[in-house]
């Protein structure tokens, strides 16, 4: 009551629970401070209702120009907020737990199904090779479409998962948007004849601005609803120019959706329409959120009962595809092994390892040279005798790309026939440019008309012979390559052993390392395949003992759960390449050839580190501790807190990096970087 506490002590009033030592030292801080207004947190007893926080408020008053100076203070109980407060923040700390337990078990239940996964895909590969009735073949590729399936969902819910937590990374750059349509178009054409369906697909000359991988994610997904919820009619893809950017649009006369749940179709495990069957509702809330991670803009339109459209908006570059006219020879069939033998010439190593896996998937066997010194000593060193040479036409060192043609064939006694793909021809003599048996291609030049050249040039090739089958070694009088497989699910290790021996090599298969070691394995014209996670020693583990034993063989480490971090480890213990299961049988292969042929051959290791040494050299200093970070593994966010800059700046600054190095994905930045690394030590 005011009567019982005006003008007594604190101590000696009714409200003397608040005389506690904190708020003493805050009003002798405010009698010092002066006239600015101030406020503190206190803790106290009261007598019925027990500790309470308060907030005090004092504030200097007076009653007239020359009256004594008043404090008035006032206080708040906000002991329920701050336990509200603690509540919430248990909530969030619990929320996180659960979210990081979550990442946690779907990285566990990633790696055990990608294991049986990876054996599915080679036996079922192994299988469409073998079989020759109908009935089986049909079998088969239902198998290979419910396999295709699974690993879809699997991909979709690890995609939710790293787009949650941070961990999928743009990187954006400038290409032709016709060639990713291409492939799309391609793909879904067989399959909405399967279905059925009426297929059209408009062809884009422009460029664009994004990241390639992920744009392509965007559009298999709307592609596969495309399919998936139209019972008859048709679907449409092709892309429409507005201003300053381009519209890739996908339409189709399926069930359509209806306007009220148009707001909710891009929600995760939502579904539209009317169909139940198959999917788990993430496929659209990928497509938002990656096209909020890119910066494009995803909208629909639809109808019930008559269909919809997707659309996603991604800015124009100055990128153009060239006209062309049909191909001289038909597209040959992947995975069929044609039975030649292509030799690849290229100073960009990135070129070099997409031109082998792009030839490699098509059946042929390859082999790759970064310059012209390099490629004789392919041919007059390792035996190695090929049917076609795709080639850079400026090449480094002595010879380019006509004198490095005329140089092999004198050494192999025949006019092979040559394929030359170039940017810039202004330094070629016109002699060069008209070398005989000989096509150009100017940079970019199209999967399809690449493909057709070489079947072109092929066609009347002798039948090969048995020695000369896909990814098989050489030369005849050669030694068969060895290929040790380390994997303890024993399905894994007997499907790679197939795809292995079908190609050609001679495997010899562990579960596990310590088994691997006991068996002393050869190390002359051999390379390892090793899981990373095995019971007793790990892959990473085996590795260092190989290497401490002195066996130089390139290893090739397969994980389940990989991830930047480790992949990095891995390559600084002396990886060769670092893939994550379920690995493609061409992609495997087309890795074991590489390995084994830089093994051989110390001058094709020396130009890949060279390349890398002078890409890092152009390399701003901001852009070497972007760099340092993104190959650590850390998100973007968490470079901008360690550096101090913004996150737009990391983006820009990552995308720079990629550019110049040119590398199209963090393994490769990986490779390269480390790469560069061992030739400044």
């Amino acid at each position: 009551m005011p009567a019982e506490t005006v003008g007594r002590l604190l101590p000696d009033s009714d409200a003397h629970h608040l005389d506690v030592p904190a708020l003493r030292e805050f009003l002798g801080r405010v009698m010092r401070d002066g006239e600015a207004p101030a406020s503190c947190e206190i803790e106290i007893e009261l007598p019925l209702r027990g500790p309470r926080t308060l907030i005090v408020t004092a504030r200097h008053i007076r009653r007239g120009e020359t009256a004594t100076k008043w404090i008035l203070i006032s206080l708040s109980d906000i002991t329920d907020y701050r336990q509200n407060e603690r509540q919430l923040a248990e909530a969030r700390h619990a929320a996180d737990e659960a979210n990081l337990a979550k990442s946690r078990f779907l990285a566990a239940v990633s790696h055990d199904l990608r294991q049986p996964l990876q054996a599915l895909t080679f036996q079922l590969d192994m299988g469409r090779r073998k079989v020759q009735d109908a009935e089986t073949s049909e079998l088969l590729a239902r198998a290979g479409e419910s396999a295709g399936n699974m690993s879809s969902m699997l991909n979709a819910l690890l995609d939710i998962d790293r787009l949650e937590t941070g961990s999928i990374h743009p990187e954006l750059g400038d290409f032709p948007v016709g060639n990713l349509l291409d492939r799309l178009a391609a793909e879904f054409g067989d399959l909405a004849a399967v279905h059925g369906l009426e297929w059209r697909y408009v062809r884009c000359r422009l460029g664009v601005r994004s990241d390639t991988r992920l744009l392509e994610q965007m559009l298999r997904n709307l592609l596969s609803n495309a399919l998936h919820y139209t019972a008859q009619g048709k679907v449409l893809l092709g892309c429409r120019r507005r201003g300053d950017r381009i519209s890739v649009e996908v339409w189709d006369t399926g069930i359509g959706i209806a306007e009220q749940d148009l707001s909710v179709i891009f929600e995760e495990y939502r579904r539209g329409g009317t169909h139940e069957e198959g999917g788990v509702g993430l496929g659209l809330a990928i497509v938002k959120r990656l096209g909020e991670l890119l910066g494009h803009t995803v909208s629909v339109r639809s109808q019930l009962g008559k269909g919809s459209v997707f659309a996603i908006e991604v800015p124009v570059s100055p990128i153009t595809l060239p006209r062309t006219g049909p191909g001289a020879a038909p597209m040959p069939e992947a995975g069929r092994a044609q039975g030649g033998a292509i030799l690849v010439i290229d100073d960009d190593p990135t070129l070099r390892q997409a031109l082998q896996s792009l030839l490699a998937g098509y059946g042929y066997r390859t082999a790759a040279a970064a310059s012209g010194d390099a490629a004789l000593a392919l041919v007059t060193g390792n035996g190695f005798r090929p049917d076609a040479i795709v080639s850079d036409f400026l090449l480094p060192g002595r010879m380019n790309g006509a004198r490095t043609a005329e140089a092999l064939r004198g050494a192999l006694g025949r006019e092979v026939p040559v394929i030359f793909l170039t940017g810039d021809t202004r330094s070629v003599s016109s002699q060069d440019l008209a070398l005989a048996n000989s096509t150009r291609f100017a940079k970019p030049v199209k999967s399809e008309e690449l493909l057709r050249a070489v079947q072109h040039y092929l066609t009347a090739r002798p039948a090969a012979t048995p020695a000369q089958d896909a990814h098989a070694p050489a030369a005849e009088t050669e030694a068969v390559a060895t290929v040790f497989l380390v994997d303890d699910d024993r399905d894994v290790r007997e499907a790679m052993r197939d795809v292995l021996a079908k190609a050609g090599y001679r495997a010899e298969a562990f579960a596990t390392g310590e088994a691997c070691l006991n068996a002393k394995p050869d190390e002359s014209k051999s390379c390892f395949i090793i899981d990373v996670r095995l019971p007793g020693i790990s892959g990473l583990e085996l590795l260092a003992r190989l290497a401490a034993s002195g066996n130089a063989s390139p290893a090739i480490l397969i994980t389940g759960h990989g991830d930047i971090s480790t992949a990095v480890r891995a390559m600084r213990a002396g990886a060769f390449d670092f893939l994550e299961k379920p690995v493609q049988t061409q992609e495997l292969l087309a890795v074991v050839d590489r390995a084994l042929q830089q093994a051989a051959i110390p001058a094709e290791r020396e130009s890949r580190r060279a390349a890398a040494v002078l890409r890092l050299a152009t390399l701003t200093s901001r852009e070497r501790e972007v760099m340092d970070h993104v190959i650590n593994g850390r998100a973007n966010k968490e470079v901008a807190a360690r550096l101090a800059i913004s996150q737009r700046t990391v983006e820009t600054h990552r995308a720079s990096v990629m550019k110049k190095m040119g590398a199209t994905s963090i393994s490769d930045l990986v490779r390269l970087v480390l790469a560069g690394e061992a030739v400044a030590h």
